[in-house]
């Protein structure tokens, strides 16, 4: 018989949650979906708010991985992984309407203090996360207009998810996803456009961006070293036999950091061998610190 997991207890939450709200829902039932008796729950969480503060930790761990893949698509193209970031979202968060249990519980005690400061987190780093790629794809000049569009995309997709009666389908994510990218498109190309002045409401040193030390934001930073050290490769001047060879094992570092469970020694041992060439050593020690390694 299979052991039974936190997280499976998570899961089996969210669906009823889903289907019965979370005020709606009881221990008893959460225990029952579980395959479990009501007092075996206690094992996992002391109490249904501890709970969901369980399924939001989760949740940022799925997101950090979803989105650590993510930057090392560096072959994507900006609009892309723009409409890929919203796919994440969507799937991870937005799908299970967590962001909206999380405003249905009220604030009265330090649980449920931490649960809106979980999500608040957790929404703050994917609007962080869409104004960098906001800025991959329209350049610095958006800077100042990227946490308005946020604002705006941010609330049509909430208000989306609060206006559909059930969950919504996986072609309708996709269709989602692109209405997103499309209005994104928009908004950016309008607010550019040197024919118009836009007020500006929500700027960089909104309280609402603030900047995160989550642990995701490493894939942000794997990403930069590496591009580094691509282009750093192109400019030394290499015997061509020897600069093919270490672009191979560059290439090799990109594909094993892109996977979920990093070999640590596979690693290490790609970055012995980088590490030998003058130019790339200070990247190399960058990336050792950034992977604690």
């Amino acid at each position: 018989m299979k052991k039974i997991t936190s997280e499976d207890i998570i899961y089996a939450a969210l669906s009823l949650f889903s289907e019965k709200g979370y005020d709606g829902t009881s221990v008893d039932e959460i225990a029952r979906k579980s395959g479990m008796v009501k007092a075996s729950f206690y094992k996992y969480f002391q109490s249904k708010e501890e709970l969901l503060l369980g399924t939001i930790v989760l949740i940022e761990k799925l997101f950090d991985a979803d989105i650590k893949e993510l930057y090392m698509k560096h072959q994507l193209p900006p609009r892309e992984k723009l409409r890929q970031l919203a796919l994440i979202a969507l799937g991870r968060i937005y799908k299970n309407k967590v962001h909206l249990l999380v405003y249905s519980v009220p604030l009265i005690g330090s649980k449920e203090e931490k649960i809106a400061q979980a999500m608040d987190r957790l929404e703050h780093n994917i609007s962080n996360l869409m104004v960098d790629f906001l800025i991959d794809a329209y350049g610095q000049s958006i800077r100042d207009y990227a946490y308005d569009i946020v604002f705006v995309v941010r609330s049509m997709t909430i208000n989306s998810f609060r206006m559909s009666d059930s969950e919504l389908s996986s072609t309708e994510h996709q269709t989602l996803a692109e209405f997103i990218v499309s209005i994104t498109d928009m908004l950016a190309q309008g607010m550019l456009s040197p024919d118009v002045q836009h007020q500006i409401m929500w700027g960089r040193d909104s309280g609402l961006y603030e900047d995160s030390d989550q642990i995701w934001t490493k894939g942000r930073q794997i990403a930069h070293v590496l591009q580094h050290m691509d282009a750093d490769l192109k400019q030394v001047e290499l015997d061509e036999a020897i600069q093919n060879e270490h672009m191979q094992i560059l290439s090799r570092l990109q594909g094993e950091l892109s996977e979920q469970n990093v070999e640590t020694a596979h690693v290490k041992a790609l970055l012995f061998f980088l590490e030998q060439l003058p130019a790339l050593q200070e990247d190399c020690k960058k990336l050792k610190a950034i992977l604690e390694i």
